[in-house]
């Protein structure tokens, strides 16, 4: 569309050909002239023309004739027929045939503009309805064919979909979550959620999830029963224009094999720690008779190479000892009994352990509790949470500082903070620091010996006592790890 209105003016009057000219290129139009019919239609075939001024007499071809056509080829064309006093009626006549207004002969310049104008706002409204509509078409077919090629995406994936709306109605499901779900014949949507999958912690957690309780840009996790296999659903919101939760989407995918894999790595693991640890053991003692000389003198070279050698069998039994804990904890065996402890007394001896460490190392190590109520825990597995998180509070400050340890009462539970002013994480690593194996890389603690599972059972021991463990860190600053057990009541 051009920006100006374009008028074609056929009439066989020069006079009125170059008047109209004069007066509406002076109101900004633009304006073309046609002296007879047949010129005008030649004109129209080649040009763009958004108003047509049709003059009914005219030599060649004349006004109706040229109406009859325009009509057929170009009906959105607004045609004013320009008549004189003695042919209103033909006017009128052309009107019912399609024409949109009729002047007559001599103009009255302010009706001739008028009418002239409404002619051009019809023209402008045709316009842009018809580029809206052509704009409404493209957008309805895109989104077809993207609703089309989604539909495709979603259909061919391995993994199961589900999308549920803020009633919790399944709106949209794939072939594999049906095959997952060991589900046959066919399930219409919308349909209820727990028509296709009846598990109370996924209900409840799409349910928060819709309830705006989580966060909108994260997921979350699970693991589902279903038959002999066991499915991972990964769950998050789906927003809508305005931000607001409408909807959830769930894919599950079968981690049965993997499941399985892990459990004969643990066996595995679990069996090979066993049958190493007892030649290690007697291994050691022998060692430890020839350094108290029981089987006679060594020279101070011997005793060297033996002391040695009993130093890398007791690093590898401590290896063992927290593979097995690991595959303990993975089993659910970790916790052997669960008294009344006292954590305080705990705390003190393992503080009473560490501290000449902590001197040797220029480190002040304090402790101060308030309020500490009895948990119900096993006295063994709390001793190696707090020796674990001490160590490596003294561990990971090779130039000194201070460590902290804080225990209080906190109404239902017991919170136990340890602090140091160490080295600090990283914060991309922090996430990382309860897996196994994984421990924080800095150049200040190289010489540091680890097995890389003591926070991995530190954390499997607090939760098998149904408490929870963070940790916050700045680098170079320091960092502080917070335990809560519950107390007892």
């Amino acid at each position: 569309m051009s920006e100006k209105i374009r008028i074609l003016v056929a009439d066989d009057e020069k006079a009125i050909r170059d008047g109209c000219h004069r007066v509406l290129t002076g109101q900004g139009y633009e304006v073309l002239a046609a002296e007879n019919g047949r010129l005008a239609l030649d004109m129209l075939a080649k040009e763009a023309i958004d108003i047509l001024l049709l003059d009914l007499k005219m030599p060649v071809m004349g006004g109706e004739e040229v109406l009859e056509i325009v009509r057929t080829n170009y009906p959105d064309i607004p045609v004013i027929i320009i008549t004189g006093h003695g042919t209103v009626d033909t006017a009128v006549e052309c009107m019912k045939k399609g024409a949109y207004d009729f002047i007559t002969k001599p103009f009255q310049l302010n009706q001739f503009l008028i009418i002239i104008g409404r002619a051009a706002d019809k023209r402008t409204l045709e316009i842009k309805a018809k580029l809206f509509q052509e704009e409404n078409l493209k957008n309805l077919y895109d989104l077809g064919l993207e609703k089309s090629r989604i539909k495709t995406i979603v259909n061919c994936m391995g993994s199961g979909v589900m999308v549920t709306n803020r009633n919790l109605e399944v709106v949209l499901h794939n072939p594999a979550l049906m095959r997952l779900l060991e589900i046959s014949g066919e399930v219409k949507n919308p349909t209820p959620i727990t028509e296709i999958i009846d598990h109370e912690p996924l209900t409840s957690t799409l349910k928060s999830i819709l309830s705006g309780e989580f966060p909108q840009d994260g997921s979350t996790a699970q693991e589902i029963p279903a038959g002999k296999n066991v499915l991972r659903s990964i769950s998050a919101p789906v927003l809508g224009p305005d931000g607001a939760v409408v909807g959830t989407v769930t894919v599950l995918e079968n981690i049965t094999a993997f499941k399985q894999l892990d459990q004969m790595k643990s066996d595995f693991v679990n069996m090979v720690a066993h049958e190493l640890r007892s030649p290690l053991v007697s291994i050691r003692q022998l060692n430890s008779v020839l350094l108290e000389g029981l089987a006679g003198p060594m020279d101070h070279k011997q005793q060297d190479f033996v002391g040695r050698g009993t130093k890398k069998i007791d690093a590898l039994l401590e290896l063992i000892n927290d593979l097995l804990d690991v595959a303990k904890i993975e089993a659910g065996r970790f916790v052997q009994r669960k008294v009344p402890t006292d954590i305080g007394k705990i705390l003190e001896e393992c503080i009473g352990l560490l501290e000449p460490r902590a001197k040797n190392q220029g480190i002040v190590l304090s402790y101060s509790c308030q309020d500490l109520k009895p948990i119900h825990a096993d006295p063994k597995n709390m001793e190696e949470i707090f020796n674990n998180l001490i160590n490596n509070a003294i561990n990971y400050s090779p130039d000194g500082g201070q460590v902290t340890v804080a225990a209080k009462g906190l109404g239902e539970y017991v919170e136990i903070k340890v602090t140091d002013t160490g080295v600090g994480i990283p914060p991309e690593e922090l996430s990382k620091i309860f897996d196994k194996f994984y421990r924080v890389k800095h150049r200040k603690t190289r010489q540091v010996m680890g097995t890389g599972l003591g926070l991995a059972i530190v954390k499997g021991a607090v939760e098998a006592h149904h408490g929870t463990i963070d940790v916050e860190s700045v680098v170079d600053k320091g960092t502080t790890f917070r335990v809560l057990l519950p107390a007892m009541t």
